[in-house]
């Protein structure tokens, strides 16, 4: 049996980071960071900025001079990042949730055509398509134990749509929005700037956000590090990643990366924020990567750092003085 597997006492487990793997741990305070937070949940969930190479039996080696405490420091970050990016996304999906429902309702006569009825999609989109959505859409609020949602369905003939797009799990709702009319994307993409060089609607990217902003979302929820999330290329050489127009405003080792990251988000969010909000969403970001960076070694930040898809910190602010138009909220309406 693995060594690896036996169980250890603490101070067991603080010799073997001292005496095998390098890392210094002594002391209560490293005792005390071992007891909270769990040796996998520290050393193997964040050890890989601080590995420097392999020994001749195929260990892992560390930068030299690595503590206890610097792990702590890229778990903290990488806590403080899920709720950070956690309370952003949830902020633009809350939005685009309401505007969707609001110009589901508007196309379709103004709500005298009900969401489970088929003639309220797309006339493009396959009866199966429209028929699946809808029973998913509808499963949903079954099994929901909202208050409103149940009172609704004992006091009511229907679900109204805002409660529905509202209730409905992130995928099913990206789905309606891709099924529903054609009224109900364009009107998300022009709202936000979402336009090809020609001006005209680019749904594929609406959606490829939504689901991006979707997988880092759950990723968040379910408490899984965060900062390294990465989708790589499928057997089909695809992974959903767009290019669009800030990714070619940047250096270009931004769009030759075929792997979608974190950086792809913050880009994403240049759409759907506000100025003001995107102002202080970088001015938080970055703040948080400074503090990072003060307390670990120089090449494990930039190991952080490049797994979150950013080649320099200098970028952000790049991406921030780049052009972009105000959301003229008050022009969704008709």
């Amino acid at each position: 049996m693995n060594n690896d597997k036996f169980f250890l006492t603490y101070n067991q487990q603080m010799r073997k980071l001292r005496n095998e793997k390098g890392i210094i741990c002594s002391g209560s305070s490293h005792k005390k960071l071992l007891i909270r937070a769990g040796y996998f949940n520290i050393i193997n969930g964040y050890k890989n900025p601080f590995i420097s190479g392999q020994d001749a039996h195929g260990n892992h080696s560390y930068i030299s001079g690595t503590t206890i405490d610097q792990l702590q420091a890229v778990k903290e970050f990488d806590e403080n990042l899920r709720s950070f990016l956690l309370k952003y996304i949830t902020r633009v999906e809350e939005e685009t949730r309401t505007l969707a429902g609001y110009k589901f309702d508007e196309c379709n006569d103004n709500g005298n055509i009900p969401w489970y009825n088929t003639e309220a999609y797309s006339p493009s989109k396959s009866l199966q398509e429209k028929m699946s959505v809808i029973s998913q859409a509808y499963n949903e609020l079954s099994k929901s134990q909202l208050d409103y949602v149940n009172f609704y369905m004992k006091n009511h003939r229907q679900i109204p749509t805002w409660i529905m797009f509202k209730v409905v799990n992130f995928s099913t709702f990206i789905d309606l929005v891709r099924y529903s009319k054609t009224e109900v994307s364009h009107s998300l993409c022009h709202l936000y700037g979402l336009e090809d060089a020609n001006g005209r609607p680019n749904v594929k990217l609406l959606i490829g956000c939504l689901h991006w902003m979707r997988k880092i979302r759950n990723s968040c929820a379910h408490n899984e590090r965060v900062y390294c999330l990465t989708r790589k290329q499928n057997q089909h050489g695809n992974t959903g990643r767009i290019i669009e127009k800030y990714f070619q405003l940047l250096r270009p080792g931004y769009i030759r990366n075929l792997e979608q990251k974190l950086f792809d988000l913050f880009v994403y969010f240049k759409y759907f924020l506000p100025i003001k909000e995107y102002k202080q969403f970088i001015r938080e970001l970055k703040s948080m990567l400074l503090n990072l960076q003060s307390k670990i070694h120089p090449h494990a930040f930039e190991y952080v750092r490049g797994q979150m898809g950013i080649k320099d910190l200098s970028d952000l602010d790049i991406l921030l003085s780049l052009p972009k138009d105000e959301i003229e909220y008050n022009k969704f309406d008709k």
